[in-house]
């Protein structure tokens, strides 16, 4: 509805009001009247009409039913619906435990690449999860989707509410009052010692601000007075007046500079201009992008622990398997009184210590893994194992189902090819690129619009008022001879101009917040230059380790070679009946156990240096082949 056919609907359903009070035969009401006008007057300030109203016997009646079922759930401690329950209790499949070897071989697998993780995750990320169960303990720094969305339709901080504040106000008043006294004397009861009197007053006002500072309102402004008096022109007339008015601030509080910074009626430090909104709402969308890069720095260390402990299990079959037949062989020979009983002693040992390994390669501990912000921003690789521990780790950030009967198994191999960074393209990428450092600038930017909006506070309040009336007298409201006929007959017209002035001596808070304004700008600067400092530092950090873990996996594999080739002459040795040091064999089983354990955490570590790269330069996302995009 445009503003047009608005003012049309006001006027046509005030002249119904006006019709309503002329045929009424006295100027006093009744209550029953009065209510009638009450409601048409409702409807007059809603253009709308009382459908703008949503639900009426519950909003602005006294139907409580609705709060009342919502309290008797919250004295019941808000319990959860019974579907509820049973749509969780059936969704979920009872937790896989593989307790042997055996039970782990039999199980089903699935299949699932990196970049199928990434988008699983995406896909189901309502909620960015995170694996220090945040969601529980602080569920207000929770992130969710709907980041953008809450920022956006803030109706206190966001670009709309900025925005309201220029919206076109209407305005309407109406008052009835009856007067029955009697004076001492005739002068003050106007000629008459006793005075009665039916007046009615009403008010309609049409106002709306604009981007220098200006208030503009049209006004239209009717009462009706029925006395006794004995000068009265009429006994009982209706008077009328349309004014325009228009006050421009000239000093503090004028200017678009400052009203797009902090906003109609703005106080010193306290600015919600559409700038500032702006500002804000930009530095959430860099937040959310941040806090998108973590989880999905933490999807990818989930998934590459994964591939370790498939990785690490392979290892630790392979080394119970070899001390398995260690054991047998050495069983054997005890029985054959071959041997004495303490060699036996020792392989069976060496056996159940492979065994025990084992079965923690298998479940898994409950400790610490790979995530953001441990000793690393984008996760220092932690080297603990666990199949089913991490696999559960990795649904729960991908947002599967935390037990389905099938285990996950990473499908993609990890990167073992040698690289080399440019320092100077990275570094450039890394300032250019952060989010942090987005958020940063855009904070200091919107502390150097705050000192110019501070700066109007050292000027006085002073203000340009001017007022344009028309004015018409009668004895009805509408008609021949009216009040309204005289009012278009432009016969009666007025107008005045003023000055307001208005200044604290000494503008002690204006300069309160000047400087500031200038103390935030410095500290805003401060913060920015040591977090680029911070980035530059954890940037060559990770680029060293890139180096350091690619020399690990180099040297691990010419070490698990080295232990395997000592292995394979000691147990061709043993198998050709060769004496062969007990002690001897049973440690360099170890050793190739130790060893190969360790090649694959270095290929690990290597792959999350990589990554850990392209998260301090800012390029994770893109690497991932992810856009976030801002949907109004």
């Amino acid at each position: 509805m445009t503003q047009r056919t608005i003012l049309q609907t006001l006027l046509a359903k005030t002249l119904a009001i006006v019709r309503l009070i002329n045929r009424m035969k006295r100027p006093t009401l009744g209550l029953a009247q009065w209510a009638k006008i009450l409601l048409c007057a409702l409807v007059v300030v809603s253009p709308t009409g009382c459908q703008s109203y949503r639900n009426l016997p519950q909003t602005i009646g006294n139907n409580t039913d609705y709060v009342d079922s919502i309290m008797r759930q919250v004295d019941a401690g808000a319990p959860a619906s019974d579907a509820s329950v049973a749509t969780v209790s059936h969704s979920v499949i009872e937790p896989m435990t593989l307790r042997t070897p055996d039970d782990f071989e039999n199980a089903q697998y699935r299949e699932i690449s990196l970049a199928q993780a990434i988008e699983s995750a995406v896909g189901n990320a309502q909620v960015l999860r995170d694996l220090g169960a945040t969601v529980l303990r602080s569920p207000s720094q929770v992130v969710t989707t709907e980041a953008l969305g809450l920022i956006q339709t803030d109706p206190q901080a966001s670009i709309e509410a900025a925005l309201s504040a220029y919206d076109a106000q209407l305005y309407a008043f109406g008052k009835w009052q009856n007067n029955d006294r009697r004076f001492n004397n005739r002068f003050f009861g106007g000629g008459s010692t006793a005075f009665k009197q039916d007046t009615h007053d009403y008010v309609a006002q049409l106002s709306k601000r604009t981007a220098t500072g200006a208030q503009f309102a049209v006004r239209s402004v009717t009462d009706y007075d029925a006395n006794n008096a004995t000068g009265n022109l009429f006994n009982s007339a209706w008077q009328t007046q349309l004014q325009a008015e228009a006050r421009q601030p000239l000093l503090q509080g004028g200017g678009l500079t400052f009203n797009r910074i902090a906003g109609p009626a703005a106080e010193p430090g306290v600015y919600h201009g559409i700038l500032i909104a702006k500002v804000n709402n930009d530095i959430t969308a860099s937040k959310f992008r941040s806090q998108t890069r973590d989880f999905v720095s933490d999807v990818m260390n989930a998934y590459w622990d994964l591939y370790f402990a498939y990785r690490d299990l392979d290892a630790k079959r392979d080394a119970l398997d070899r001390a398995r037949q260690t054991w047998e062989s050495f069983q054997a020979q005890k029985t054959s009184n071959r041997k004495s009983g303490a060699a036996e002693a020792l392989a069976r040992e060496q056996y159940y210590r492979f065994k025990s390994e084992l079965q923690d390669a298998i479940a898994g501990k409950l400790t610490q893994r790979t995530q953001v912000d441990n000793s690393s921003s984008g996760g220092t690789f932690a080297g603990v194992g666990g199949v089913q521990a991490a696999e559960r780790r990795l649904r729960l950030l991908i947002g599967l189902p935390i037990s389905d009967g099938v285990l996950l198994r990473p499908s993609d191999e990890p990167n073992d090819a040698p690289l080399i960074f440019d320092w100077d393209s990275i570094s450039a990428e890394a300032i250019q690129l952060r989010s942090e450092l987005q958020q940063q600038r855009l904070t200091v930017k919107q502390r150097e619009m705050e000192l110019l909006a501070a700066k109007n506070f050292l000027m006085p309040s002073l203000d340009l008022v001017s007022i344009y009336r028309l004015r018409g007298l009668g004895k009805d409201l509408a008609g021949d001879g009216s009040a309204w006929n005289e009012l278009g007959s432009l016969d009666y017209q007025e107008y005045e101009a003023s000055l307001e002035l208005r200044m604290p001596v000494g503008f002690r808070q204006g300069h309160l917040a000047v400087r500031n304004a200038q103390m935030q700008i410095a500290r805003e600067k401060a913060i920015l230059r040591e977090q680029e400092r911070q980035i530059l530092h954890d940037l060559t950090a990770v680029v060293a380790d890139v180096d350091r873990s690619f020399a690990q996996m180099q040297t691990n594999i010419n070490r698990f070679l080295a232990a395997s080739e000592a292995m394979d002459v000691l147990e061709a040795n043993r198998k050709a009946g060769l004496p062969v040091n007990l002690e001897q064999l049973l440690d360099a089983q170890r050793r190739v156990s130790e060893a190969q354990s360790r090649y694959y955490s270095a290929i690990a570590e290597y792959t999350i240096s990589t990554k850990n790269v392209q998260f301090e330069k800012g390029t994770l996302l893109e690497s991932a082949n992810l856009m976030i995009m801002e949907l109004p």
